[in-house]
């Protein structure tokens, strides 16, 4: 069997500058060079420290079927992403990045790991979208 390795995640978006903003804003990521397509928008990022691994921002196609509800697009609260679809990151200096997720006014669900060492703290992007940062390498598995 062949080994894999994660090439890039894709979000689809109506606002590709609002969404990229957010990811680059928020998270830390960083816009590199992506395909000019004439019909729709891109904008391809990669996390500092990552250059394997991609997130590729793309305009929704209006003409496809509407997307399915997104879990924050209902108003789902945070507290209910721990077993719902979110992508998760791990941060260093976890009170400096939920110090400003709060300053931003994120609304967000915090929790910490049965080990009571793994701090998490789960949200929504712009477009709904569910993520979570941990304080350390682990996730919430």
């Amino acid at each position: 069997m062949a080994t894999l390795q994660l090439n890039h995640v894709a979000r689809e978006t109506d606002d590709v500058r609002r969404l990229a903003a957010f990811y680059e804003e928020v998270l830390g990521f960083e816009r590199v060079a992506s395909p000019n397509y004439p019909a729709f928008q891109v904008a391809w990022l990669r996390l500092p420290g990552t250059p394997g691994v991609a997130l590729h921002i793309i305009e929704r196609d209006p003409a496809a079927a509407p997307a399915a509800v997104a879990p924050g697009a209902a108003g789902a609260p945070p507290a209910q992403l721990p077993r719902r679809h979110h992508l998760a990151f791990s941060v260093a200096d976890y009170d400096g990045f939920l110090a400003g997720l709060k300053a931003r006014g994120t609304d967000v669900f915090e929790k910490t790991q049965p080990d009571g060492r793994t701090r998490q703290v789960f949200f929504f992007d712009p477009d709904g979208n569910g993520l979570e940062v941990t304080s350390s390498g682990t996730g919430d598995m």
